[in-house]
């Protein structure tokens, strides 16, 4: 892109990651508007719309130069499927519509490592190689991985109308130093318990990071980039972890130590990022001063 955008929409800018987002935005130096159904005090005014209506979000686009997509039911397990499915779904539809009317050159949209089909699938079924990459196929099987991968194929549709282009993050597990503690420290002690995460996951200062580096990117069309700490959330070496729980997946040479299960090279070559927050150099309670972002 030629010029930088300065007038960014964050959706889901009162979320967990969506917080941290729309404050490294404003840090530098971005005009952020926070479009949510939960109101949310912070450096960046909040405009209520619920992204299944396309007259709000028409509404709520208007005058940005970039979107940044984080709006969604985050879980499968947070609401029926069909509502999961239809709120992510015609959400994506919506913004991706609305933006490519209103002349928006640059879309962020909050992917998944899901769609893979990890975590979250019905059927147990093994990843083809690790660490995985882009070029592994897309298996999805419950609601919210569908949503995340037909996101996905929204992103390249609009793209390949030429008025816009998107940048698809697949995020890993996403977390603050305090979530870390709560959530994943518990399972150094019970290994099975994150095997269908893969052990993965991604600081929400990096994710913000990696959003501003999106909307910067000198990209065309559609790119889709996995978005990990390079390390796992586990004090056990990653081949001995894919040893045990997934002895039939072959790994891949430079698969070794602590190693993510998840690839993020195609992030640093399209991006220019690479995670800066790990819990092993951060400690469990990281350098954010009172905890979670």
């Amino acid at each position: 892109m030629a010029d930088q955008p300065r007038r960014v929409v964050v959706t889901g800018g009162s979320g967990l990651a969506g917080r941290a987002v729309v404050a490294d935005l404003v840090d530098h130096g971005y005009a952020v508007t926070n479009v949510d159904l939960v109101p949310q005090e912070g450096a960046a005014p909040f405009r209520r719309a619920d992204l299944t209506d396309l007259g709000q979000v028409y509404g709520a686009l208007r005058g940005a130069d970039a979107v940044v997509h984080f709006g969604a039911i985050p879980r499968p397990t947070f609401d029926t499927p069909d509502v999961v499915f239809r709120t992510n779904v015609m959400g994506s539809f919506n913004v991706f519509e609305a933006a490519n009317a209103l002349g928006i050159s640059r879309i962020v949209y909050a992917s998944s490592v899901s769609v893979i089909g990890y975590p979250f699938h019905e059927k147990p079924f093994d990843p083809e190689y690790f660490p995985i990459d882009e070029a592994h196929p897309r298996q999805p099987q419950d609601a919210y991985a569908l949503s995340k991968t037909i996101g996905e194929d929204l992103a390249a549709g609009f793209a390949r109308r030429g008025h816009l282009s998107v940048v698809s993050l697949r995020l890993a597990w996403i977390h603050t130093p305090r979530t870390f503690a709560a959530q994943l420290q518990p399972m150094w002690n019970d290994p099975a318990a994150g095997a269908s995460n893969l052990w993965s996951y991604i600081d929400t200062r990096d994710v913000g990071e990696a959003v501003r580096l999106s909307l910067a990117a000198e990209i065309e069309g559609h790119a889709a980039a996995f978005v990990a700490a390079p390390d796992t959330f586990m004090p056990i070496p990653s081949r001995d972890l894919a040893a045990t729980y997934y002895p039939s997946v072959p790994l891949r040479d430079q698969f070794g130590n602590y190693d993510s299960f998840f690839d993020s090279t195609s992030a640093e070559r399209l991006l220019g990022f690479r995670a800066k927050h790990s819990w092993r150099d951060d400690g469990l309670t990281g350098a954010v001063p009172g905890g979670e972002l």
